[in-house]
């Protein structure tokens, strides 16, 4: 059986309390906001949130977030598939398979018009998954714009390992840290602010 890593997340100087004594994740699920790529347009991402350069994506230390024996599970959409397999190669994790969410309700695209989105799965170290008998699509409903089901959390619990970890998160999760800029992040990355930073190294108001 694979080992798995106890060493700690890294936080930076001032970070709050106790935040680098975190247990580094065995297991990441992430959902970048792609920039130049396919999200401009009328009815593009960018009128929901703040895209990132591609060369700020690729920049996130995920590698060194993660355990020694990790998986990583990394959102993409058509236009990205081929360069969310090369972040996440440049991330320290190797691509070995794709789960498809199909959805109820057709969307975007110059060609084909898309109903789906790609989840790629991605292994640092050596960890094998421990549910062998999970198929590789299914179809869910679509709920707001980038509103990823909460079927998919359940789905990499019976897959992977925790700790989890998810970056780019729009909402909180039971059981899981969070980091992003919609949400009261657990982590603090350095050279990678997000808005709730501040609020926990000021700690809390006074009565």
């Amino acid at each position: 059986m694979s080992s798995i890593s106890t060493e700690t997340v890294t936080a930076s100087e001032g970070a709050p309390p106790g935040a680098a004594d975190l247990e580094k994740p065995c297991t990441i699920l992430a959902d970048p906001p792609w920039g130049n790529v396919g999200q401009r347009g009328k009815y593009g991402a960018e009128h929901h949130y703040s895209l990132m350069p591609l060369d700020d994506i690729r920049a996130v230390p995920v590698g060194d977030l993660a355990a020694d024996n990790a998986h990583l599970y990394l959102w993409c959409y058509p236009a990205t598939r081929r360069i969310a397999e090369e972040v996440m190669e440049h991330w320290g994790f190797r691509f070995v398979d794709e789960f498809v969410w199909g959805k109820d309700q057709m969307g975007l695209g110059q060609y084909f018009r898309h109903a789906h989105e790609t989840l790629l799965l991605g292994v640092k170290g050596k960890l094998p998954v421990r549910f062998r008998g999970q198929r590789s699509f299914a179809m869910l409903p679509r709920q707001a714009h980038s509103h990823k089901p909460e079927e998919v959390h359940q789905m990499v619990q019976r897959m992977s390992p925790g700790p989890y970890l998810e970056l780019f998160a729009r909402r909180p999760f039971p059981g899981w840290r969070v980091w992003g800029n919609e949400v009261d992040s657990d982590i603090v990355i350095p050279g990678f602010p997000v808005p709730s930073d501040a609020r926990q190294q000021d700690g809390p108001a006074d009565a």
